[in-house]
């Protein structure tokens, strides 16, 4: 494993089992098996590190859901329900990202733009399907304004179910992402074409 490879894994691990806090470059280091100077050549903070692993989040999260895509027709429950299963694989192998989303991205102006690029872009994903699945004669029409709208309902369940689960004190396991999926169809039920 290449040493930025290696420094990124390591970070992720503990961000996850520590919160980002609680992490410093010199523990990363240490976990890593390297010197702060070596960790430093390849990242200049913890920012840049954290703003790294954003990025590998988004670039997997669209890889993985175009492959959906190729086995599921956009917008079908199908679909949807098995991009909601991988999202919330990468989102618990990400999960300090999760669970600190808001202080992350209200201290970091970069990642806080970058962030906001992306989200509209998963929006935008999202409302591509449904609107495809309309056209497909899955969904019954909708204006544009109950769209955007399942859109971002869509979008809320998938984006914080897991936190959702921990802020309850629930476990994270089978019977409850099935819950999550189960929500998703509620949302969709509605809307199906007869």
């Amino acid at each position: 494993m290449k040493t930025k490879d290696k420094i990124m894994e390591t970070a992720r691990r503990l961000f996850n089992e520590r919160g980002t806090r609680h992490v410093t470059t010199n523990h990363i280091a240490e976990q890593a098996g390297i010197s702060p100077g070596n960790l430093y050549y390849h990242f200049r903070n913890k920012e840049d590190i954290i703003r790294a692993l954003f990025e590998q989040l988004t670039a997997y999260g669209v890889v993985e859901y175009q492959k959906v895509l190729q086995q599921y027709p956009p917008g079908t429950l199908e679909s949807m329900e098995q991009t909601f299963a991988m999202i919330q694989t990468f989102n618990w192998r990400y999960r300090f990202f999760k669970r600190e989303l808001t202080a992350l991205i209200m201290n970091d102006p970069q990642l806080k733009a970058r962030f906001h690029e992306v989200n509209q872009m998963q929006l935008g994903m999202i409302h591509q399907s449904i609107r495809q699945a309309m056209e497909q004669g899955f969904l019954r029409p909708l204006d544009n304004k109950t769209l955007d709208l399942l859109t971002e309902e869509v979008w809320l369940v998938t984006l914080f179910w897991l936190n959702y689960l921990e802020v309850g004190g629930e476990e994270v396991n089978e019977q409850t992402l099935d819950r999550g999926s189960e929500m998703l169809r509620n949302i969709m039920v509605n809307y199906l074409a007869n």
